[in-house]
């Protein structure tokens, strides 16, 4: 999704954590406490505990303020940036190879469905290129891609 005039845009925070259930209320409250502007929230296993992907909806340098509190935690043994990416599943009739190339995603056919991935931004041009050529779409939103080092 493009940037606003204002200057806010979707920014994914990291977390990982320790300490079960009780960590995670502590985070949850700490978002709804601090009212950050949350627009999506994943939470997944990871061998030290548990993470969380959490999209705010806001400057990158409230993200970064917001990312500090988070941080803070006494549970939270890792918070910060993740890039982020978006996930699309496709089955259309177009010839979208070209039309992927240009708008910068990276796409691949399976079994029929059509498997796109790359930038938020990338990818909503990619799918107003389609067009009406779309018959069925299944788009996953943004989410983080992982650190290749396995950090954050």
């Amino acid at each position: 999704m493009p940037e606003s005039a204002t200057g806010v845009s979707l920014n994914t925070v990291e977390v990982r954590f320790s300490g079960g259930m009780l960590a995670l209320n502590r985070l949850l409250m700490t978002l709804q406490n601090k009212r950050m502007p949350v627009a999506n929230f994943n939470l997944g296993n990871d061998p030290q505990g548990m993470r969380a992907t959490v999209l705010l909806d806001c400057s990158p340098e409230s993200a970064l303020r917001y990312t500090a509190i988070i941080s803070a935690l006494e549970d939270v043994t890792e918070a910060g940036p993740a890039q982020t990416i978006e996930v699309a599943l496709i089955e259309t009739s177009a010839d979208w190879r070209a039309i992927a190339e240009r708008s910068g995603v990276e796409a691949h056919e399976n079994e029929g469905t059509l498997v796109a991935t790359g930038e938020p931004e990338n990818v909503e041009g990619f799918l107003a290129a389609l067009g009406d050529d779309v018959d069925d779409l299944v788009r996953m939103g943004p989410v983080a891609r992982p650190d290749a080092r396995g950090g954050v």
